[in-house]
């Protein structure tokens, strides 16, 4: 008995080592999908010394505090600042263009009366505050945004501080005197009170931290969870159509049934596209029903541009047939489908940013990332359901989408063996 099992465990064995693709994507996935995630998710939550959040900074202060508070932020473990853009120094018009070019996702903006406020808070009757602006790209999520601003308040209070112990020292000698009257002792004590809250005058912080959007995106609210995360799972769960699409095809050359379609009276292409079509209708009958469930059971915006989503819905959903028509044509067994398909699906959804906003990642992944249709589907559907864009903003990604589908469908069809 322990023969037999033997036997069958070594013919299995066998069986697996002589189909080199399935031993090959067996052990390459795992390893490839660890790479990948390890380096996009480098600059998540804060980024950490290797991957920094890049941060632009525009500096309006007319004095040297805000000077002073950028370069301790440069200073701090997972942030870049960048003052500068190709030689020039960042206004806040140019910052804003930047973020909406989708080259950085966040910039601060020190007011030019940051300085000042500071300066004479503790000493006016009615004190001066003053608002620093973090712009951000609304698709940017809150995950990533609040320990940021958190990081950025602690950095504004440690600055007060700075300035308004000196300040408090300053008028508790001035203020301290034996003579002092009652009325002057109880002025003392707000003066001590002042100088002991690190710049809290009136229960009010001296600097306070805005968020808001550049001015083109189009944008009433800040997003929900739902608003940020279905595009970019919706995006994650059309590909895996690929699996089916290539399984159906290896089951029907396996049944002879390509073999007997070669003698009727239809071209290659023809025949491949009618494989393809059902399967086209079952990805844009899945984008309409993640994305109406949301809308129904989470109250998702849709947006404004009905006819936007349309268009960006179909041409995704073509660009994950057309991968599975390539991955058909690649894959000879039914191992190879599902190594191939799991490794390009979770590698590709990791680079186009599915799982894992693109601007934490390096410069490098980035750029990579833009070989990937995730990252020009899932930017289209951002563009319409948190950015506010219409139709005609998201056409130029519509057509990269469009010549994913024409290369994949193509390289599927030169490739494709129909017997």
């Amino acid at each position: 008995m322990f023969k037999q099992i033997l036997a069958l465990t070594w013919k299995d064995l066998k069986i697996f080592f002589k189909d080199r693709g399935a031993f090959i994507f067996i052990f390459l996935q795992p390893f490839m999908f660890i790479v990948v995630m390890s380096s996009a998710m480098g600059g998540m939550f804060g980024g950490d010394a290797n991957h920094p959040i890049q941060l632009l900074v525009v500096n309006e202060d007319r004095g040297t505090q805000a000077a002073a508070l950028i370069k301790q932020i440069g200073n701090t473990e997972g942030f870049a600042v960048e003052t500068t853009w190709n030689g020039e120094a960042l206004t806040r018009e140019s910052a804003e263009k930047i973020i909406i070019d989708g080259k950085r996702g966040m910039a601060v903006v020190f007011p030019a009366d940051f300085s000042e406020a500071l300066s004479q808070a503790l000493g006016a009757t009615n004190a001066q505050t003053t608002k620093v602006t973090l712009i951000s790209d609304p698709a940017t999520p809150s995950q990533v945004i609040q320990p940021i601003i958190g990081t950025l308040n602690g950095l504004l209070q440690q600055a007060t501080m700075t300035v308004a112990v000196p300040q408090g020292i300053d008028m508790l000698f001035a203020s301290f005197a034996p003579q002092a009257s009652a009325t002057q002792r109880d002025a003392f004590k707000i003066d001590a009170e002042k100088a002991m809250s690190g710049g809290i005058i009136g229960g009010q912080p001296i600097a306070t931290i805005e968020r808001t959007t550049p001015p083109d995106m189009r944008i009433e609210k800040y997003p929900t969870a739902f608003e940020q995360n279905v595009p970019g799972y919706t995006i994650y769960g059309i590909f895996w159509i690929v699996s089916m699409l290539a399984s159906s095809v290896l089951t029907e050359k396996r049944d002879g049934t390509f073999r007997r379609l070669l003698v009727a009276p239809m071209g290659r292409t023809a025949m491949l596209a009618g494989k393809m079509l059902p399967y086209y209708i079952i990805n844009v009958l899945q984008i309409a029903i993640m994305l109406g469930e949301s809308w129904l059971l989470f109250g998702l915006n849709l947006g404004s541009s009905p006819a936007g989503l349309i268009v960006v819905s179909l041409a995704a959903a073509a660009t994950a047939t057309g991968l599975g028509v390539l991955v058909a044509a690649l894959a000879r067994s039914e191992a190879q489908i599902g190594g191939l398909t799991t490794l390009l699906l979770l590698t590709l959804s990791a680079l186009g940013g599915c799982f894992v906003p693109r601007f934490t990642m390096p410069e490098w992944l980035k750029s990579i990332g833009l070989i990937t249709p995730h990252a020009w589907a899932l930017d289209a559907f951002q563009d319409l359901l948190v950015r506010g864009y219409g139709l005609v903003d998201v056409l130029p990604k519509v057509g990269v989408l469009a010549a994913f589908t024409i290369v994949f469908f193509a390289i599927g069809v030169w490739r494709f063996r129909f017997e």
